[in-house]
């Protein structure tokens, strides 16, 4: 499994996080230039994480929309890891 984290500059702590939850490859994108709302998710993506603090917003409105054509779920998460296990946690609900 594969998982896309938008947002932040230091996502280590999120990525050791995914990956105890069986996510192996974790790639990261920092959101903040406008040059990254024309990238693709990659096709192997079975989760996208968005930072909701630190994400360019047309960054997230445009992944929110491809990610649901690509049926991939999408959690949006404040910072902390804490946050994101509460956001993980409704998704499996």
């Amino acid at each position: 499994m594969a998982a896309l984290i938008i947002g932040g500059d230091r996502v280590a702590a999120y990525s050791s996080y995914l990956q105890r939850l069986g996510y192996a490859t974790i790639r990261h994108w920092n959101g903040r230039r406008k040059s990254e709302c024309h990238r693709q998710i990659p096709v192997d993506t079975s989760l996208v994480v968005i930072l909701i603090d630190q994400v360019n917003h047309g960054l997230a409105t445009k992944t929110r929309r491809v990610a649901n054509a690509m049926r991939v779920p999408i959690v949006f998460s404040g910072s902390g890891v804490g946050q994101l296990s509460e956001a993980m946690a409704s998704l499996r609900a």
